[in-house]
Formats: structure tokens, C-alpha cells, sequence
């Protein structure tokens, strides 16, 4: 038996795919097979492939018509034969030592799925990102071989739903029958997640072993407003499934986090105000509901209804959406909104024309008013919040994914009650 089954979707990647398949050549671990398959590509894509397929046996080519990545990716399982399943993006490349490493690991550690690091790659800037980031947010998960139930809390928040950094076992792939979505976008979040949710040992390796590449304007991921809302399908299926398995309310805290976060971090990817407010609507009549969802403190709904002064505390992704929600949908104008942080330092000067500014900035005569904390992280909500209250602030509310999306349903219920 081959010992692990690289499989990978190619979509016009002439620019990169020598690149990704050389690194995948040069590895110090011998034992594997590579299904590369076509998606419809419409330029040198597979002629490339054609000629790697014939310089080394262990390379298969398939062709299809244009499906989309969870297709092909469908067709790669299909002919694999590796007692392990690597899914690898054709614009990545990958640390010579990738595969010996992460074998080593998971066989040590007897894994179902193993959870590996990654580089990200600009290629805008051409450079190397080190840090850490949500490929594997380690020490939410811990260390030693866990079971789903282990981590139930934070099962969907300590890594991305993205296959590429993943060792899955192809024994647990088939026993569960899991199969990615025949979906424009998205289509790995129900495959990934389902994997972990009904995984009994699931480990992580600390090392970053690939280089993900960023600022590919080809990819899906740079482009969303065709399909905006198509994510929620994946989250729709993930939610059957759980339900399907009796594990709906061991992961419901997790599910709910997540698919709150997923749906503000569509909103923000909407540039144009047109599919800035369609995706707002489908989210407030469609996808809450579905995902059983509280509304969550009132009181911020009553602040908009009133058009209440608010200081928003934050100037990240969030706070970026709730700014712009006030303004197009709950009719704010920016003389009614201030935004603040503890320090500037690389904070924008300005988010949808409302001045940033540091806390301490903040005349006294406006320290009465409302202040949001937007920030999605309890722990840091807190912390901010004893800050404040040192500083004469006393009319706090903290605003995270849950409550974001609480307030977009707000929102677009109001605007129905108007409109009728």
C-alpha cells in the first residue's frame, strides 16, 4: 500500500503548479502518489500536468469538466490508494521535509487527523510570513491526542476549515462516508469539520511544514460577491450531519461561534453596498434562524433604534462591519460615531469615513456616551472593559460574532416592519 495520497484540484495554475509539483518531487520521503486533476482549465494547466505525469510514475492526471475544487477533489479519492489523504492547493509549496515529518507524526501518534503548521506566502510582497495564525491555533488545543468530545468547545476555532494542513487517515474518510461539496466556494468546510467531529484521535504538529500562498488574484478566495451566501450551504450541511450523528449539542457552542464568525467575515469580503446589504438579508431571514441562534442582548438594538452616540472600541475586521451596518442599514450618519483604540500605532486613520482615535483622546463631555467594544475575543472583551471602567466609562456593551449577527437580523426585521 502506498503510504500517503496527494491530491490535488488545478484550476489555471500554469503560474504555479511546476512550482507546487517540484516541491512535492523533492520530498525526503519517497512513498507516495500524486492525483492531480484537471478542473476544466483553460489554459497550459494541463498540458504541464501531462509532462510531469510522464517524467515520474508516481504522478496520475484525471480531467474533468469545470466543477470546482470539492469535485475534483471527490475524483482524486476516488482512484486513491495511500493509507494516508493530503489535499494540497496547486498554488501552494511545501517544505522538503513535509511529508516525513507529518507521517512520522501521525503514525506515532496512531492520528485519524493530524493538524500541521504553515508559512504563509505573500505574493504581492514576495516574503514569508512567520507568525502564528489560524492554520493551527495550537494552544487552544493543547497538547497530547485528543478526541472531538476533548475539545467540544473550540473543535471548529483551533484550526481553519481548510484540508491542506491536514493528515487524514483514508480509513476514517471511508468508514464515515464523507465526500466534499459539489459547491463554488466553501466546498471543504463541511469535509473538514465533519472529519474532526466524529474523529476519536485527532493530533497536532507544532511545525510549519507548507508555504500558503496569499495575493493569488485567481484564487476563489479573492473573488466572493458572485456567489455571497454560498458558504452557508456548507454550514447547513455541517449542522444536518451533527444532528444526523446525535452530536448536535456536544458541538453547539463551537458550531454557533464559528458559523457567527463565518458569516461576518463574508459580510466584510462584500465591496459593493449591493451585495453588502443582499448577503445582510440572507443572513437576517435566512441563515439565523437556521442555525438556531439567540438573539443576544437587546440593549445595543435599542441604543441603534434610538440612534444613541456610540463609541466603538476596536478597528479590526469586526468593528469594520459594524461600523458600516450602522451606517447603511441603520442610517448613522459618521458625526454619529466615533471609533477608538488604546493606541494607534498601525490602526487605520479612518474606517468608512468615521475618525479613529485613541481612547484617551476622547473628550470628557463624550465619556456618557454608549462605548461598543468590538472585539470577538472574551477574555480581551473583559480586560478592555475593566480598562474603560477606570477611565470613567460606564455605559459598556461588548459586541462579538453572535452578537454582530444578532444585530444584522435586528436590522433587517426593522427594515421589513418599515417597509410594510
Amino acid at each position: 500500500m502506498t503510504m500517503v495520497s496527494i491530491i490535488i484540484p488545478v484550476y489555471n495554475a500554469e503560474k504555479y503548479i511546476e512550482e507546487c509539483l517540484d516541491s512535492l518531487l523533492a520530498q525526503t520521503y519517497p512513498d507516495f502518489e500524486i492525483i492531480c486533476v484537471d478542473d476544466g482549465s483553460e489554459d497550459r494547466s494541463l498540458e504541464i500536468l501531462r509532462r510531469y505525469e510522464n517524467q515520474d510514475g508516481r504522478i496520475t492526471v484525471l480531467t474533468q469538466k469545470n466543477q470546482y475544487a470539492g469535485v475534483a477533489r471527490n475524483t482524486g479519492m476516488e482512484r486513491a490508494t495511500g493509507k494516508y489523504l493530503l489535499f494540497l492547493d496547486a498554488d501552494d509549496f511545501f517544505c522538503e521535509d513535509m511529508l516525513e515529518q507529518a507521517l512520522h507524526e501521525a503514525e506515532n501518534k496512531q492520528t485519524e487527523i493530524l493538524v500541521f503548521d504553515a508559512y504563509i506566502y505573500d505574493e504581492v510582497r514576495k516574503e514569508v510570513k512567520t507568525g502564528s495564525w489560524t492554520a493551527l491555533l495550537a494552544d487552544l488545543f493543547g497538547d497530547g491526542v485528543k478526541t472531538a468530545a476533548d475539545v467540544a468547545d473550540v473543535l471548529y476555532q483551533f484550526t481553519t476549515p481548510s484540508p491542506w494542513n491536514k493528515l487524514f487517515l483514508r480509513e476514517h474518510v471511508e468508514k464515515n462516508k464523507l465526500q466534499f461539496q459539489e459547491i463554488k466556494r466553501a466546498n471543504d468546510l463541511f469535509f473538514t469539520y465533519a472529519a474532526l467531529s466524529c474523529a476519536d484521535r485527532i493530533g497536532i504538529f507544532r511545525k510549519k511544514l507548507l508555504y500558503y500562498r496569499i495575493g493569488n488574484a485567481q484564487s476563489l478566495q479573492g473573488s466572493v460577491e458572485d456567489t455571497p451566501a454560498v458558504f452557508a450551504l456548507a454550514v447547513y450541511a455541517l449542522q444536518d450531519f451533527l444532528k444526523g450523528r446525535k452530536l448536535w449539542e456536544t458541538f453547539r457552542t463551537a458550531f454557533q461561534e464559528m458559523a457567527a464568525e463565518l458569516c461576518v467575515k463574508n459580510l466584510s469580503k462584500m465591496k459593493s453596498e449591493r451585495a453588502y446589504l443582499y448577503l445582510m438579508e440572507k443572513l437576517g431571514i435566512d441563515v439565523l434562524p437556521h442555525l438556531e441562534m439567540d438573539r443576544q442582548d437587546k440593549r445595543l438594538e435599542e441604543s441603534v433604534r434610538k440612534k444613541e452616540k456610540i463609541v466603538v472600541y476596536g478597528a479590526g475586521m469586526l468593528a469594520s462591519v459594524f461600523v458600516r451596518t450602522l451606517l447603511i442599514k441603520f442610517g448613522y450618519e459618521c458625526g454619529g460615531l466615533l471609533i477608538a483604540v488604546s493606541s494607534r500605532g498601525n490602526n487605520v486613520s479612518q474606517i468608512y469615513g468615521v475618525t479613529v482615535q485613541e481612547m484617551k483622546e476622547i473628550p470628557d463631555g463624550q465619556r456618557g456616551n454608549l462605548v461598543v467594544i468590538v472585539v470577538s475575543d472574551v477574555t480581551v472583551q473583559k480586560e478592555i472593559e475593566a480598562v474603560l471602567r477606570t477611565g470613567c466609562f460606564t455605559n459598556i456593551l461588548k459586541l462579538g460574532f453572535q452578537e454582530m449577527l444578532g444585530l444584522i437580523a435586528y436590522g433587517v426585521e426593522a427594515g421589513a416592519e418599515a417597509a410594510g
